[in-house]
């Protein structure tokens, strides 16, 4: 028999449960009742009211000092987060250079490290020429030269990018930030952000909740705002050295020609006059669209046009030589060297190409023909049957082969004091009244066909492009094809201008048609019913 020790079973009808351990005198279940001494009295309320006072006064001193944290954290965070923007756009600012500027400086022919900074990548083989403006850039880019804002005009390929990063890698880009424009707003604000370290959030004590998206605005808005950041970083540094900051905005003509454009322009222009004046940024643009002129012209009172052309011809042929003596060991007669400047002219970016090429000449005639047949395949007159839908475009190409038939003519002049490189011109008003119509030459400088420079000159985009319009005037039979095509566009001005009426169920002779001449001349048509 199996003895339980300890335990003891109470009758069912105990109210106190079933089973009890004996030690300590303690029921089994934890939710056993104990026997009360007295019945539960009500407090009376002047002791409740005290309690009730205290839990109020507790839970709102609570309630102050969490809405206190926040407000000395949002504001905390407030003054954080603009101090941190400013410091991110003064390190962009700090010697070195961005990713753009690498990339910029790379494709130029440059590298970079940080422990030997700027190198030229095949010194000995690529081929440079100090230009007389070198000077000047460099004192506008190391701060030295204030007080304007500065458009690098000429035509691409003449060196407007060159100078500026040759002198950035002078400085190492202190104070320096550069980007390229584009013909989207929304990219150009994107990258005027990351040449100065800006992201575009809303620096607000609501940025603690919920940060602004960069997207939430319209770019001109970000754009201003990111030019006010910088105006602030500029009043800092300025009290540390007296340099203006520089921004350098190259090739401004990829903006848009709009309403957008054009506004973009205007806020640009109106930051450039006021820094300009109090010394604290100088705005560089470079542009080789006559447009971008215009466009500045409008509203500027400090600003300075530099007039990027070719090299001369005496410079070019000296500095040709001894590169080829430099790299090839080569002593290339004076005949060999008017020859191809003759051909490709003062152009940087050709004189380059030629320099590096083993045959000079066959290099020369190589670019000669690529222009040839960029302006064949853009401007060539179609002739007496041309189609009625090709008028617009051969509007165009007749205008740009009455430029260059004038343009050759033109060389045959005694005085060439006024031709750039071997390069005739005529003013542009003189230009328009050729082509009949003003809104085409733009078109033309567009596609590089010709040039307009800073004086409103206009010229063959190049030596080889002038030797294009020599050899395409001069082929056989083109004066006729020329004069067939202009008449085929009267033509056809003629039969837009025309109208054709028609009338039908004249039957019988009941109707009959009589023409006379008005008081001015003019024909009168009349239809008039007749007796039958």
């Amino acid at each position: 028999m199996v003895r339980l020790p300890n335990t003891f079973k109470v009758p069912a009808n105990e109210k106190s449960g079933t089973w009890f351990r004996l030690f300590k005198g303690k029921p089994t279940r934890p939710n056993a009742r104990v026997p009360r001494t007295h019945p539960r009295r009500g407090r009376p309320a002047e002791e409740e009211e005290p309690s009730i006072l205290r839990k109020f006064l507790e839970n709102g001193a609570t309630t102050i000092a969490a809405l206190l944290m926040v407000g000395v954290g949002g504001y905390s965070y407030h003054v954080f987060y603009k101090s941190l923007v400013l410091r991110k756009i003064d390190n962009a600012f700090s010697p070195g250079f961005s990713s753009l500027e690498l990339a910029a400086l790379a494709q130029h022919g440059y590298t970079y490290s940080p422990d030997q900074g700027i190198d030229s990548i095949d010194d000995e083989k690529k081929f440079r020429i100090t230009r007389p403006e070198q000077g000047l850039i460099d004192g506008i880019v190391s701060g030295r030269v204030k007080g304007h804002y500065y458009l690098l005009f000429g035509e691409k390929g003449t060196g407007k990018t060159s100078m500026l990063l040759e002198a950035m890698s002078k400085i190492h880009g202190d104070g320096v930030g550069m980007l390229e424009a584009h013909g989207d707003i929304e990219v150009f604000r994107l990258r005027l952000g990351k040449a100065i370290d800006y992201e575009y959030h809303e620096d607000y004590i609501g940025g603690m909740f919920s940060i602004r998206g960069p997207r939430d605005s319209t770019p001109l808005l970000d754009i201003e705002r990111a030019l006010n950041k910088l105006e602030k970083v500029a009043l800092a540094r300025r009290k540390i050295r007296d340099q203006p900051l520089v921004l350098i905005v190259s090739n401004l003509h990829y903006l848009p020609d709009n309403t957008e454009g054009q506004h973009l322009v205007d806020l640009l222009q109106q930051r450039a006059e006021m820094w300009a004046a109090s010394g604290l940024v100088t705005l560089v643009f470079t542009s080789d669209q006559y447009r971008t002129t215009e466009m500045l012209r409008l509203h500027a009172t400090r600003l300075q046009v530099l007039n990027v052309q070719d090299i001369p011809k005496v410079d070019a042929i000296r500095a040709l030589g001894v590169f080829r003596q430099q790299a090839f060991r080569e002593d290339v007669s004076p005949s060999i060297l008017e020859q191809v400047y003759s051909l490709v002219g003062g152009r940087l970016i050709f004189l380059d190409q030629v320099a590096r090429s083993k045959d000079m000449l066959r290099t020369c005639r190589s670019i000669c023909e690529k222009e040839k047949r960029w302006l064949l395949c853009k401007c060539w007159i179609l002739g007496a049957d041309m189609d009625d839908k090709a008028e617009d475009q051969q509007d165009l190409s007749s205008g740009a082969m009455l430029l260059g038939k004038t343009l050759v003519q033109m060389e045959q002049n005694a005085d060439r004091s006024s031709f750039v490189s071997g390069l005739p011109g005529i003013p542009l008003h003189k230009a328009q009244e050729l082509m009949t119509r003003a809104d085409l030459i733009k078109g033309l400088d567009e596609m590089n066909i010709i040039a307009i420079d800073a004086d409103a000159v206009v010229r063959a985009d190049s030596v080889p492009m002038q030797n294009a319009f020599r050899t395409v005037c001069n082929e056989p039979g083109f004066e006729e094809h020329l004069g067939a095509t202009l008449e085929r566009l009267d033509e056809l001005e003629g039969l837009g201008r025309t109208t054709e009426l028609r009338l039908k169920d004249f039957m019988d002779g009941e109707y009959e048609i009589r023409v006379r001449r008005g008081d001015q001349g003019d024909a009168v048509l009349r239809v008039e019913k007749t007796g039958k």
